[in-house]
């Protein structure tokens, strides 16, 4: 009887110790059967959110969209070290940054190491690049700024008679963004690994210039012939990712030795006529949002004629260009009038308008206005961060 016994209680036993194992194994896998993988929250934000405090210019709905988005993580200490990534296409994981403009992502550790030893980070992210033989072979920062760099400009130029700037927003494309946070600590909350402090900003990489004319009645018709930037003006290639935490422009390379055609020429619409073209020049009184609104009206009304808006990339120049032109009452002649930005450089994410009028004289009478940084976005308040 106790031999008997004995044998149950040795049984009994084995059945709970082979229950607890049963119960570790189940708890260290998904329901698929496969291995549970370590996550890392990051939480980004579209570049159109603004505080309803500041007046930036709104833009339109192909500049704000986001496509697809591309997010990399690597130690801070040693940058060949991958430590989780992720890739998004499908519209229905991006909704929450096109809808909401603010979205939170749970990232599998590709390093399993380090959610063990947890440490400060680099984080990496680009919208509406899109994949390319470049960042097909990204294994540490350095490989992913190469990879960038050396695929040129992903809002191309092409090629023609003249390198062509790009004017219209590819509807499956939209504008290129990056943002990126470096020596960023990452914390536990929860069993859960969240970065610190590190709400990624996407900010546009190209910055974009709108061609405003108009004429005074009962002068001769203005036809816009062309519209071209001079020459050493633009960069072959140029860095998405800013260099350091204030933005500032970042190229490299060899500039463009060919004049950059921004707007095609019309020899059939001319430009409209009003009664007086001054109604729509700037003043150091105006403020620049100002001035946009007050180009936006005379646009709607039908006061003024748009070239654009053109979409270029940042340059360190101080771009500058010229309207070419023809009166109606000797077509065959062309004129031009050279344009100038009146800062030092062409940064990313700005506004510029150009505004060329005609009074009479053969002479086009220009402005050049750089509007406030286009709607940009102030660091999220404490309130709408995330509480993961």
């Amino acid at each position: 009887m106790k031999i008997e016994m004995r044998y149950r209680w040795f049984w009994l036993r084995a059945l709970l110790l082979l229950a607890v194992l049963l119960m570790t194994v189940v708890s260290c896998s998904s329901d698929d059967g496969e291995e549970v993988v370590p996550k890392l929250n990051i939480y980004v934000y579209a570049p159109d959110r603004a505080a309803v405090t500041r007046g930036e210019v709104v833009p339109t709905e192909e500049e704000a969209l986001i496509h697809n988005l591309q997010i990399w993580v690597f130690r801070s200490s040693d940058p060949s070290k991958l430590v989780a990534s992720l890739t998004l296409t499908d519209e229905s994981q991006l909704q929450g940054l096109n809808s909401n403009k603010s979205a939170s992502y749970s990232i599998g550790l590709s390093d399993r190491s380090f959610a063990d030893h947890p440490e400060p980070v680099d984080v990496y992210v680009l919208a509406n690049v899109g994949y390319n033989e470049y960042l097909g072979n990204v294994y540490s920062s350095n490989d992913l700024e190469e990879a960038v760099f050396n695929g040129g400009h992903f809002f191309s130029f092409t090629q023609g008679p003249a390198y062509q700037a790009v004017s219209t927003v590819p509807a499956d494309k939209g504008v290129p963004m990056s943002g990126v946070a470096r020596g960023k600590s990452v914390i536990d909350r929860n069993n859960v690994l969240h970065i610190n402090d590190a709400n990624l900003k996407l900010v546009r990489t190209v910055s974009k210039i709108r061609f405003v004319l108009s004429s005074m009645e009962g002068l001769d018709q203005l036809f816009v012939d062309r519209i071209t930037l001079n020459k050493d003006m633009l960069y072959q290639k140029e860095r998405f990712f800013l260099d350091g935490d204030h933005p500032s422009y970042w190229v490299e390379g060899a500039p463009f030795k060919e004049e950059v055609l921004l707007v095609k020429g019309d020899r059939v619409n001319p430009v409209v006529q009003i009664k007086d073209p001054t109604a729509y020049a700037y003043s150091s009184s105006m403020t620049d949002v100002y001035y946009e609104d007050l180009v936006n009206q005379g646009i709607a009304a039908g006061e003024l004629t748009e070239k654009g808006p053109i979409y270029l990339p940042e340059s360190d120049k101080r771009l500058s260009g010229t309207i070419w032109f023809r009166l109606g009452s000797n077509v065959d002649k062309l004129m031009s009038a050279s344009f100038s930005m009146y800062t030092g450089n062409f940064r990313r994410n700005q506004t510029w308008i150009v505004y060329a009028y005609y009074m009479g004289s053969s002479k086009l009478e220009i402005n050049t206005v750089k509007v406030v940084d286009w709607e940009d976005v102030d660091p999220l308040p404490d309130h709408i961060v995330p509480n993961f």
